[in-house]
């Protein structure tokens, strides 16, 4: 019997802080400050990777840290009614890939640039606003204000402010117009066009 009490007692000081870590690694500023980690490991092996090596490091970190397919939703809210399903699920996964796509021509060299948390707070929908800069050498700060959401318990970038400029806003409105001037099919196929040429002008 004391034995078995000496065994629970050992694990459970095992497994108390293994659980306090993964709640912290969890909470929406260690969710922003991980990716932007990858950010940067991406961005320092720029060119030894190429664009396909940047966009295979940095698809599991998105789909890890953003909720792609609730920001797909979000972005497609105003036509959502005028796609099928199979238009609504094709506009989510080309969506999806699109944002990695973009990451990985985006970020395609490294000059000592550093990312800096300066806040985090709740929003009054209950969603969380993590307030970061970015600043590269030479230059003046560039803000990012991200906003985060609860997904089966876990934190989850939903939207990205850059400079006040919010993406899901401008994504919204481009394609809203697309979709009002040439439909669901001719959207989508733009999307997939960007991706195709995603890595043109990028350090291979």
């Amino acid at each position: 019997m004391l034995k078995l009490f000496s065994a629970c007692v050992l694990l459970l000081s095992l497994t108390i802080p293994v659980a306090a870590q993964s709640a912290a690694v969890d909470s929406p500023t260690m969710v922003v400050e991980g990716f932007q980690a990858v950010l940067i490991s991406v961005m320092k092996d720029a060119q030894k990777l190429g664009y396909e090596g940047r966009y295979k490091r940095l698809k599991p970190a998105i789909e890890e840290s953003h909720d792609l397919p609730q920001i797909a939703k979000t972005v497609s809210a105003r036509f959502s009614d005028q796609l099928s399903d199979e238009q609504k699920k094709q506009f989510v996964d080309t969506f999806s890939e699109l944002s990695i796509a973009t990451y990985a021509a985006q970020f395609d060299g490294y000059s000592g640039e550093v990312f800096k948390t300066i806040s985090q707070r709740k929003l009054d929908n209950g969603s969380m606003l993590v307030q970061s800069t970015l600043t590269p050498p030479g230059s003046d700060k560039v803000s990012f204000d991200y906003v985060l959401s609860q997904k089966d318990g876990h934190w989850r970038i939903v939207n990205i402010v850059v400079d006040g400029v919010s993406d899901l806003a401008v994504k919204r409105s481009e394609y809203a117009g697309i979709m009002r001037t040439e439909g669901a099919d001719a959207l989508i196929a733009k999307l997939k066009d960007k991706i195709a040429h995603s890595d043109k002008g990028t350090k291979k």
